[in-house]
Parts: C-alpha cells; sequence; structure tokens
C-alpha cells in the first residue's frame, strides 16, 4: 500500500460574523467521499436502503437548528512525520 502525504478532510463551517469559521471536520478520500457512516437510512424508489454518511446527517442537524449560513469546504493537508 502507498503511504499518502496529505490527509483530506471534508469541513462543515459556519458564519458567525466575523467570516467562516470551523463547526467540524470528517475524514475522507482524495476524492472527497466521506468513510464514516451515521446509522440512519434512507429508502430509494426502488425500495433499497441506503446509509447517510455521517456529514449529511450533521449538516442537515446545522442547516435545520442553526441560523447562520453554512457551507461544507474540501481541505487537503500535508501529513506531518
Amino acid at each position: 500500500m502507498k503511504n499518502l502525504k496529505y490527509d483530506y478532510y471534508k469541513v462543515i463551517q459556519q458564519n458567525y460574523g466575523q467570516g467562516y469559521e470551523d463547526a467540524s471536520h470528517y475524514v475522507c478520500t482524495s476524492q472527497g467521499f466521506t468513510t464514516e457512516l451515521s446509522g440512519k437510512f434512507r429508502e430509494t424508489k426502488t425500495g433499497r436502503k441506503i446509509e447517510i454518511s455521517l456529514l449529511k446527517a450533521d449538516l442537515d442537524e446545522y442547516r435545520f437548528k442553526c441560523p447562520y449560513p453554512t457551507r461544507v469546504i474540501f481541505r487537503k493537508e500535508r501529513k506531518t512525520i
């Protein structure tokens, strides 16, 4: 397995009036797919159940409960060895 130089994250940010600040972050792949699952399911049109990612579940909660503007960004950080 190849050692990667970077860690990849999806970050939920909220703007409280002084610019966007990090609210929470989630580990993801280099293509931006999150790897953590929430345990909640949704049903498709064909009747299959699909597990929702933790990022999607938390983003829905932030947007529902908080009146502040919310966004998701992709962040790439160099690993420290």
